[in-house]
């Protein structure tokens, strides 16, 4: 007799337990799959979106192609301690960096007709605002190759330093300026490279 209220309340409590995990598994598995049902995938089709992609090459009466990439560079670029970010980062490089380069390879068209690519990847770029004063700071790897056959040439890196009294909003000249400093260092470079 005194095993069966026992029983009973065992019985009870299991009862109960089982009703908890129920409800706990059940409420564990809402919580689970709300966050999948709440976001769904949308695919895109890109040649419905964009139509057929298109490679435009260099003409054959331009001797330097200039290629610019920031893989580990933020676009827009953040400026430390102030609300602004700055945006093209990267083609105001190559824009830079053509304009810098593109004299060697009219001087050199001769010894090399098919022209040249220079990839120019910015590894580093930092823009930093404190007491009054905007502070650049960018670094680049250069490769140089043949435009046909894609042979490598040379390698080199460059790196910039410019800080000006302005304001970030009106700091477009110190970052061009920055950049104007490494793509002279790079034509430079050019200079003594075999074309």
């Amino acid at each position: 007799m005194q095993g069966e209220p026992f029983r009973s309340r065992h019985r009870v409590a299991r009862a109960r337990w089982a009703v908890r995990t129920t409800l706990i598994g059940a409420f564990g598995l809402t919580l689970a799959t709300t966050p999948a049902c709440a976001h769904r995938m949308k695919t895109i089709a890109l040649l419905q979106e964009a139509g057929a992609p298109w490679t435009v090459t260099p003409r054959p009466e331009i001797p330097l192609e200039v290629v610019t990439r920031s893989t580990a560079i933020p676009d827009p670029l953040p400026v430390e301690g102030a609300p602004v970010s700055y945006a093209d980062v990267e083609h105001s490089l190559a824009h830079a960096v053509g304009s810098a380069t593109v004299p060697w390879a009219e001087a050199h068209r001769h010894q090399r007709p098919e022209g040249w690519q220079l990839f120019v990847e910015l590894v580093q770029a930092d823009a930093e605002f404190s007491d009054q004063r905007l502070k650049i700071t960018m670094s680049v790897r250069a490769t140089l190759r043949t435009r046909y056959g894609n042979v490598y040439l040379a390698q080199t890196h460059a790196h910039c330093q410019q800080a000006g009294l302005v304001e970030p909003e009106r700091g477009a000249s110190v970052i061009y300026s920055c950049m104007a400093r490494m793509s002279r260092d790079l034509a430079g470079w050019l200079g003594g490279v075999e074309p």
